[in-house]
């Protein structure tokens, strides 16, 4: 109940200042249009091409499955059998299983779309879902692996390297805010009571008819279109608007005032400007603090790539929140478990930097391939496919590890 007072109190204080300073933000954004024309068009081409590219063929596929999961009710199925795992970690339901492995293998905003669907069907409180949501939007192992290691830094050990600093990162802070959350209802049972209710649970209690296959499918690839489309159009949005911060000036103010601050650690100048690009936009800033990365400076690089990929980007938050509207979850909550992972993934890096020169990985010399070049350094579309192959597997995994659980407290 305080949650949804204090969520209510911020969105009213938001309100008071987003009218103004949208209006703002807008005039200044059409002031840059009418000026240079030639800039836009080439800041929205390029999100374009990035959505087309990569994100397209990344998101699309885990839309139409998570649409698919939850209209066959495998998240009430999951629910069952998953709750002796996922309470004493993170004091979550069952059902958030689903979301936890989603969201780490397809990358962002599947987490929120799934949060938001368990929430919308009770099976989440409103403090549940805000500490789920929290963790389970992060990079898409396509775009770290891919995108980064393979085309940005021509170095698939980095590209190793970034992930695990990531993804274990935001499980950590998962795993922190556990402790705000209660420890839940004692839902020890038999194993066979469980899988028997387990199935029973894949049956609605409405009388209404089953959907056929083919209005589910159907309904999903709609609703997975609309969700796809909204995420492009923000990054041509913060394309867009980064062009404009750029060219007038404010980002190289902001990399200034950086460099004062950590020029001491080996920090560059295109490191420092491509870290305050990363805060508008996660792609951009990344591609900017490698574009003249040199052997000493590897270790640098990776600190300030992990730090955007942990905090995501405006862009990212944008289309976060705009997918989680009108629930009762905050954005202070959200941007301070960005910032935590941002400090955990960059020590977690700086940790595994040193292990890999112990063992000559952190040796291998950079080759980055041309920007037109990158999104076509690998098949997103497969690598797309092997993800949701991952997700299946990891989900069996827990499955297995449950009844383990299970059966040894029985």
């Amino acid at each position: 109940m305080a949650l949804i007072e204090f969520s209510g109190l911020e969105y009213r204080m938001a309100g008071r200042l987003s009218i103004p300073l949208t209006i703002i933000i807008i005039l200044l954004v059409s002031l840059f249009m009418l000026i240079n024309p030639e800039a836009t068009v080439q800041a929205a081409s390029q999100g374009i091409i990035l959505w087309y590219a990569t994100v397209l063929p990344a998101l699309f596929p885990f839309f139409i499955v998570a649409e698919l999961l939850v209209k066959i009710r495998l998240v009430h199925f999951l629910g069952v059998l998953l709750e002796p795992i996922m309470r004493p970690l993170f004091r979550l339901p069952g059902c958030s299983s689903l979301v936890v492995v989603m969201g780490f293998t397809s990358g962002f905003p599947v987490g929120a779309v799934l949060t938001r669907k368990l929430y919308e069907q009770d099976m989440l409180s409103s403090e549940e879902a805000e500490r789920l949501f929290s963790f389970t939007n992060n990079a898409s192992p396509l775009f770290i692996l891919g995108a980064v290691g393979v085309g940005m830094l021509g170095n698939p050990a980095a590209g190793y390297l970034l992930a695990l600093a990531h993804y274990i990162s935001n499980l950590m802070v998962g795993f922190l805010w556990r402790f705000r959350g209660k420890p839940g209802p004692d839902k020890g049972m038999p194993l066979g009571l469980r899988f028997s209710q387990a199935y029973r649970s894949l049956t609605p209690d409405s009388p209404a008819p089953p959907e056929s296959i083919g209005k589910m499918l159907g309904d999903a690839v709609r609703s997975s279109l609309g969700n796809v489309m909204a995420v492009g159009g923000f990054i041509v949005v913060f394309s867009v608007v980064t062009r404009m911060l750029s060219n007038g000036g404010v980002i190289d103010l902001m990399a200034a005032s950086v460099m004062r601050l950590l020029g001491t650690f080996g920090l560059g100048y295109p490191q420092a400007y491509g870290l305050c690009m990363g805060i508008m936009e996660m792609t951009l800033g990344i591609k900017t603090a490698v574009s003249s990365i040199t052997e000493h400076q590897m270790l640098a690089v990776l600190i300030v790539i992990s730090a955007i990929l942990a905090f995501s980007g405006l862009s990212i938050i944008a289309q976060i929140m705009s997918i989680m509207a009108g629930m009762p979850v905050r954005l202070s909550f959200y941007i301070l478990s960005r910032l935590i992972q941002v400090v955990l993934s960059c020590l977690i890096t700086v940790l595994a930097y040193k292990i890999a020169l112990i063992h000559g990985i952190g040796s291998l010399g950079v080759n980055s391939i041309p920007y037109y070049k990158i999104l076509y350094a690998f098949n997103a579309w497969t690598f797309s496919l092997i993800s949701i192959g991952v997700a299946g597997i990891i989900l069996a995994l827990m499955l297995l590890a449950a009844a383990l659980r299970t059966s040894k407290s029985s």
